[in-house]
């Protein structure tokens, strides 16, 4: 609960702690929230704005935590733009419509090493918004994409790039009617995957190579950060030094019990005897 805002996971499932990936792969609402509540929304709106979309730009203001789940306007155009920033190693170009638009200087949205670790994370396959057609074809293109249902089922939305191309699908009626079957999964990504693989018929492409920025470490499976002493279950994990937090895991820490475990003591209330550390 953020101040009356009850934000819910589309399954209406609560999964407590994860990784920032899992939930961004499997659209989560709930830690999208929590985190926009840590980052603070004008933080978050300031970046749209920069980016292009002209109507967060026009009302930020007045927007709160659900500008996060798309409680906000936007244009496909604006939108396909914002996802080129992360084709492009964080740059955004302006659009050129024509051959004759004047070529102006991009602005830096994102580092390289973030553009990357978003990247990766969308270009996974273990996901519910992958296409159940494409799920085990050999034509399935690769690119990292998203997908998004608006409330009311008006727009279904996903937008996918690779180094070569970014490109933006969305599906609904013109007069904004909802439709109850509508999921940008089910309508947008599988025209957005054929689209990608028409692109693509003799075009071969380098992906994307880890930049300059990003590290590995140990971190604590259950949490994701770094270990403490207690920690016994350790992954490695991408980071970015300077920018990731350093904070130790506090998943486990020492107590003094009594040798049954039915009393537990403060570090300045222990007996002389008869306690033991777990």
């Amino acid at each position: 609960n953020f101040g009356g805002f009850r934000p819910q996971n589309y399954d209406e499932t609560f999964r407590g702690l994860l990784p920032a990936g899992d939930a961004l792969a499997l659209s989560l609402n709930i830690p999208s929230v929590d985190l926009l509540n840590k980052i603070t929304i004008p933080r978050f709106t300031d970046k749209l704005s920069k980016g292009g979309l002209k109507w967060i730009g026009a009302n930020r203001k007045k927007l709160g935590l659900s500008v996060i789940l798309g409680g906000c306007g936007v244009t496909l155009l604006e939108l396909t733009q914002f996802y080129t920033s992360l084709a492009n190693q964080g740059m955004l170009y302006p659009l050129r419509v024509t051959e004759f638009d004047e070529e102006k200087k991009p602005d830096t949205l994102f580092s390289a090493a973030s553009a990357w670790m978003i990247t990766e994370i969308l270009t996974g396959l273990k996901r519910p918004d992958l296409p159940t057609n494409f799920e085990n074809s050999l034509n399935m293109p690769k690119i990292a994409w998203k997908t998004g249902t608006s409330y009311g089922r008006r727009d279904a939305w996903s937008i996918g790039y690779n180094p070569a191309f970014t490109v933006g699908v969305w599906v609904g009626n013109f007069d904004g009617k909802g439709i109850p079957e509508l999921a940008g999964s089910d309508f947008a990504a599988p025209v957005l995957f054929k689209i990608f693989n028409y692109l693509m018929q003799h075009k071969t492409v380098s992906w994307y190579r880890m930049p300059a920025g990003i590290d590995f470490r140990l971190v604590c499976s259950e949490s994701g950060l770094p270990p403490s002493e207690y920690c016994t279950n350790l992954i490695t994990d991408h980071y970015i030094p300077g920018i990731s937090s350093n904070k130790k895991c506090t998943h486990l820490v020492e107590v003094f019990t009594d040798p049954e475990e039915t009393v537990s003591y403060c570090r300045s209330c222990l007996p002389l005897t008869g306690y033991k550390a777990e």
